[in-house]
């Protein structure tokens, strides 16, 4: 499993890197709801390409993203954002990013190898090409496995487009 997740990782890195226009780096915690009773500080990694749609304050692209907690669980997805410009500074984000899971040991049992992310989150613009969000994460296997606690993550994120 190791090597499947660092293969889709590389691969995730290599499409999305010649055209990503965001690099975002979060610090957070995991499984901020406890149902799992294994929480542990994160480190998040997305990438998202330049937005196929960009109209009326809406962006919409692919991206990548992985986590790593000090659990050691891990995860890679790909998938969808969107972002919304409220005003000049403040703007929404949202991702759905199917991926791979892999539980660290001490780590949270998912209930499985396959996970669907969500995101919700809020940001604020420092710069042309930096800023702050506030991000909200899901990760479940949506039922398709008995075993379905779900884990939510809570993170502070620095956004640097190119």
């Amino acid at each position: 499993m190791k090597h499947l997740l660092s293969a889709v990782f590389a691969a995730a890195l290599t499409v999305q890197t010649a055209s990503a226009s965001e690099f975002i780096l979060g610090l957070g915690y995991d499984d901020i709801t406890n149902n799992t009773d294994s929480g542990a500080q994160a480190l998040v990694f997305e990438l998202h390409a330049d937005p196929f749609v960009d109209q009326d304050g809406w962006q919409f692209g692919v991206g990548a993203a992985a986590q790593i907690d000090t659990d050691s669980d891990v995860f890679v997805g790909l998938g969808f954002y969107a972002n919304y410009d409220i005003n000049d500074r403040w703007f929404a984000e949202a991702s759905f990013m199917p991926g791979l899971y892999k539980a660290g040991s001490g780590g949270s049992d998912l209930g499985g190898d396959i996970l669907f992310r969500s995101l919700i989150g809020v940001g604020y613009r420092l710069s042309e090409t930096r800023s702050l969000s506030l991000a909200l994460d899901h990760k479940s296997n949506n039922s398709f496995n008995s075993v379905n606690p779900g884990s939510e993550t809570l993170t502070l994120r620095i956004h640097q487009s190119f």
